[in-house]
């Protein structure tokens, strides 16, 4: 069974999207700040993580950057912020993200591209290419 990290300071978000996950079958950690986030990524090494931007306790793309020095550097991450800055998205896209939404998002589509990232979906799909997923919805 695949797991997914999710990294959000909201625990009502945290709490929809591991429950989403969950009734998908994935087994979902979960962290509500950056540095738990990094610490349970080194110790558990999901094959997907979730993660939010704006955090207490270490920022998304702070996270990120630590863990693309570890031994978690190939984990693919989606970004998630509410955030509307464009700058943003190329600094994710500047990390190696696979994906980047922004809240309020579209669950189906979440979970569509957590599921073609990892290989749920279609028998025989293949993870999209590294570059960012052009994943976005409107409010």
């Amino acid at each position: 069974m695949k797991k997914i990290l999710i990294v959000e300071d909201d625990k009502r978000i945290t709490a929809a999207l591991q429950i989403r996950l969950a009734s998908s079958g994935y087994t979902v950690l979960t962290a509500h700040n950056g540095f738990d986030g990094l610490k349970l990524a080194l110790a558990e090494r999901p094959d997907l993580i979730l993660m939010d931007i704006m955090m207490p306790v270490g920022m998304g793309f702070s996270v990120a950057e630590r863990l693309k020095e570890s031994t978690c550097a190939q984990v693919p991450i989606i970004f998630i912020t509410a955030s509307k800055r464009s700058c943003l998205r190329r600094t994710a896209e500047k990390l190696g993200a696979v994906g980047f939404f922004e809240k309020p998002y579209d669950a189906g589509e979440l979970l569509g591209a957590v599921d073609l990232i990892l290989g749920a979906g279609t028998p025989g799909a293949l993870p999209p290419p590294p570059a960012l997923m052009a994943v976005r919805t409107a409010v």
